[in-house]
């Protein structure tokens, strides 16, 4: 059983995972008081951001949405779709945390890998993640 304390040991050991789960929490906590009704965020800048940068797991709870229609075949109603937003926040303050705490503890993972090899830049991990979530983002842009 993996320990919480290890998780976050883990997923806080550089400081890249360190600048990437605070600008999640940052932006996560945005969006959840802007579907809250606290703040003001008309187009949803803060939540799209935080959902491409939980990217893999967004994908996971998709798919996982989207195979689950069983209600809509049995009720004709589709509790996923048709619900207001609010009821789904709290789903939200528990998916982000762990989809940004597995995404730091791989990007630190990276970062040390690369860093043991010799002549590798120490630049090298941070712009390939700027360049990969800039990349989905255009994707799911488009």
């Amino acid at each position: 059983m993996l320990e919480i304390r290890h998780v976050v040991d883990d997923a806080t050991s550089d400081w890249t995972s360190r600048a990437y789960l605070g600008f999640v929490a940052v932006l996560a906590i945005w969006a959840s008081a802007a579907g809250l009704g606290l703040v003001e965020d008309p187009r949803g800048t803060a939540r799209f951001l935080a959902v491409i940068l939980c990217m893999p797991w967004t994908l996971v709870v998709f798919v996982v949405v989207w195979l689950s229609h069983v209600e809509e075949w049995l009720l004709g109603y589709s509790f996923s779709f048709e619900s207001p937003a609010w009821l789904f926040e709290p789903l939200w303050t528990v998916f982000w945390p762990v989809a940004a705490l597995a995404n730091a503890g791989i990007i630190a993972a990276l970062s040390r890998s690369v860093s043991r090899r010799p002549g590798a830049s120490p630049f090298l991990v941070p712009m390939g993640l700027l360049a990969f979530f800039a990349f989905i983002a255009l994707l799911w842009r488009v």
